[in-house]
Formats: structure tokens, sequence, C-alpha cells
């Protein structure tokens, strides 16, 4: 009988391998399973670039019995691999058992509102006007979501969660700006905590420019207890070149507003969100997360607009939101975006769980426009179907179906031999659809820059672990 030793093994083409001084982060670009090791792990993994016995490499250093863990785990997380181990059959054999989980329903957990097609400002960047603007969507004479369809949406979804013996439920109201439909956003409110609020633990959340909240909408929202995610692209002149009124004139005041009338009702703003292009990159810097720390705020999202950012260099961009999550640690404030969500991703085995960069191409969402038609995300233009036929939503070969199965990971080509293959599973869909449409957008861009910060991310994280 073979013992471990005696096994003929080879190196892993998916291992990944960043080294610093003293230690090495190394991770399964398909499978996860980051860890912290010694340059000595490194070189005898080395030592695996064509089969050879375990044993053979061994011999080579003072290896005692305690350093067999290490070495089964290698070899227990696909590091070390049998000479004849195909990673992507195997793999594949994982992802179509599954895609029973898209059939039968289990998946989803999430539903979005798109209250408002319409918005009262006009952002220079807006993903939702830019890529609608590409399809028949914006041609939509319906812009504003009746309660009629708001509660057939919110029926059919806790029908499929209650299917499941699913008892969280999570509805957000998107847009557009949604607060554009108040009155059917409160209808909503009242509707699912007077009918179901027995059954269900509800939990509400609304993204919103924040200009139109008075204080009684306000009061309203900490009364539902509505979680806020609302925008802010940095301080005045920052803010004032990209986040527009349709007037075109500056918005800083008026969310401002919003923000004081929910402190004045004890429900002050929690974080902020922050877009970055070309336009206002230079005026994105420590300042905000200053101004985060006097509100109170713990957590501070900065996203880069791959679509507008072409002019300025990854390298710049990689370099200043590193500077900036540095300094917003040393206030405890949490600094996260896109460019995270590998690196989020990064300890979930995609053997073990359904990874995926969002949660619509997870197949979690189920997002209702307000003539009742499905999308995965409120920003796009893929339909998957409508609530009017919601008993079909999830069957073999539905658009539902095949729009989950083409994100599963190792399906898409694009991707294929990337570092972060399964962790980031080809970017925001949105990003790739307006990328198709219109032939402008280098896909690219993207992907260099999610590869350049997550190697920074481990990169830091290796430090932390050396001081």
């Amino acid at each position: 009988m073979l013992t471990v030793t005696d096994k003929v093994l080879t190196k892993s083409q998916f291992i990944q391998i960043i080294k610093g001084e003293d230690k090495a982060v190394i991770w399964h670009s398909l499978f996860g399973n980051p860890k912290i090791v010694s340059k000595e792990t490194v070189d005898i993994i080395g030592k695996f670039f064509r089969p050879r016995q375990l044993c053979s490499v061994l011999r080579q250093y003072d290896y005692e019995e305690n350093n067999e863990k290490a070495i089964q785990d290698l070899i227990a997380n696909y590091y070390l691999i049998p000479k004849d181990f195909d990673e992507r059959k195997f793999l594949a054999k994982h992802m179509k058992e599954r895609e029973k989980t898209i059939v039968d329903g289990s998946l989803i957990n999430y539903l979005e509102l798109i209250m408002s097609e319409a918005c009262n400002f006009r952002c220079s960047y807006c993903i939702h006007f830019n890529n609608l603007e590409m399809s028949d969507r914006i041609k939509n004479p319906k812009k504003f979501m009746n309660f009629e369809v708001a509660k057939e949406a919110v029926d059919k979804y806790l029908m499929i969660l209650r299917k499941r013996g699913k008892r969280e439920v999570e509805i957000n109201f998107g847009g557009g700006e949604p607060l554009l439909a108040w009155t059917v956003i409160k209808q909503v409110l009242e509707y699912c905590q007077l009918n179901h609020g027995k059954e269900f633990d509800f939990r509400f959340s609304i993204n919103t420019n924040a200009s139109m909240i008075t204080p009684k909408i306000a009061g309203k929202i900490k009364e539902y207890h509505v979680e806020i995610a609302s925008s802010l692209d940095g301080l005045r002149e920052g803010n004032n070149l990209v986040r527009l009124a349709k007037s075109g004139g500056g918005t800083f005041e008026a969310i401002l507003r919003g923000f004081e009338n929910l402190a004045k009702q004890g429900y002050p703003m929690e974080g902020i969100a922050v877009t970055v292009n070309d336009q206002n990159f230079r005026f994105i810097d420590e300042k905000i997360i200053d101004w985060a720390n006097e509100q109170g705020m713990k957590e501070v999202r900065i996203d880069i607009d791959i679509i507008g950012i072409i002019q300025t260099p990854i390298e710049d961009i990689v370099a200043k939101l590193m500077r900036i999550r540095r300094y917003a640690m040393c206030y405890g404030i949490e600094i996260a975006g896109f460019w995270s969500r590998p690196i989020e991703n990064l300890n979930d085995s995609a053997l073990d769980s359904h990874v995926a960069f969002c949660g619509a191409v997870r197949g979690n969402s189920i997002c209702v426009n307000p003539l009742g038609d499905i999308y995965g995300c409120g920003y796009s233009v893929t339909q998957l179907g409508t609530i009017f036929q919601i008993e079909s939503f999830c069957n073999p070969e539905s658009r539902y179906h095949h729009f989950v199965r083409e994100h599963l990971t190792g399906m898409m080509k694009m991707c294929k031999g990337c570092m972060i293959e399964s962790q980031c599973g080809g970017g925001c869909e949105i990003t790739q659809e307006f990328a198709r449409a219109t032939n402008t957008v280098k896909i690219k861009r993207m992907c260099d820059f999610y590869r350049q910060m997550t190697h920074e991310l481990l990169v830091e994280q290796l430090q932390e672990t050396n001081t």
C-alpha cells in the first residue's frame, strides 16, 4: 500500500504565488484555499515542476513527521496533484452538480424593485442610463412602478422563498432614483409588515442619491430600518464635477441636506460610495476619509468607473487606492469596492460554495422593473423572465438557467488561465454588457486593474504577517 511519501505528484498549473521576504502567499486560481507558507514550502512545491515521488523531494530537506500535515494540506488543497489528474474536468463535474441549485430555485434570496427608470440627477458616469440607452429598455413607456406590480413581485418572491423554507427576506428599492416613487415604496413597506411580518423577517434597503430625503421620509425610513446606500463622489469640488443635477449644476449641497435630515431623525448614514473617473480622480484623496470620520462613518466604498477612467494609468489608480485604504485603517474605516471582490471571494472554494463576482451572476437576485420584467441586476439589459411567468422562471434551459450557468466557475472563456479566474469570474457583468454593445470599453483594462489590486492587497497582507 502506497504511503503519502510514495505518491507521484506534480505541481498544479493553477498555483499562484506571491513571495515576501520570509514567507509567501499561495492560492489556487480555480479552487481558492489561500495560505501563508514558508519559503521552504514554496521551494518544495517548485520541485514538482515535473511528476516526482514525494519521498525523493523530501530527502533534500530536514523532513520531520510533524511536517506531514503541511504536505497533506498541499495535496488536499490541490497544490500538488497526481500526474494524470485533470483539474478542469474535476471542476466541471462539480459545476454540473451545482446546476441543480439553479433550477430548483434555492439560489434566489434577494428581490430588487426598480421603482423608477427615471432620475432627478444625470451623473456623467451613470451606468444605469449608459447601459439602458444601448437597449430597448430605455424606451419602455412605463417609468415608475405602481403598487400592483410591486405587490405581485413581492408575492411571487415570497412564494419562491416559502417553497424553500426560507424566512429571511431582502427587498431593495432601486432605480433610477427610487424616491421618485416614494408613495409606492411606503405602500410596499406597510404591505410586507402587515401581511407577511409574522411569517418572514424583512430586511429593506434603498439605493438613493439622498437629495429627495425630507424629514418625513427620513422618519419613515428609520421606522422600517431601511438600510441606505448613497453616493458622494468626493467633497464639493470633486463631487460636483461628475454627480450632476439634470440642469447640469452640482449636487453636493442637495445630497448633504438629505444626509442631515437622516441624522436629525437619529438615523445617520453609516457610510458612502464614491465613484471615480478621469474627471474627479485628482480630487479623491485622504480628505474624504477625514470628512467621513467626522460624520462617524465606518465604511467608504470607492468604485472605479472602468468605462470613464481610460486616461488615468492603472498604476496611479492602484497606488492611490492603496494609500487611501491604509490611511482609512487608522480611523477604523473600511475601504472596499468592486476591486476588492476577488480578495473577498478568495477564501471560498468553488468546490464548496457558489463563487461569483456578485449576487446577480450567482443567481441570487430577481430585479423587477415597472413592467414586471425580471433582470439579474437593476442595471442589466439581459431580461431573464417576467413575474407573470414566475412558475417557469427557474426551469431547465430557461433564460435564468442559461445566465447563471454561463457564469459558473470555469465557464467563461475570457477568464481561463487568469490568476483570479474563480475569484473574479469575469468581473462586472454590466461593464461586459456595455462593452459588447458599444465596442468601446477595453475589458482587458478592467481585468488588469482587478489583477493588480488583488496582487497589492495580498502583498499588504503578507507584509502584515511579517511584522
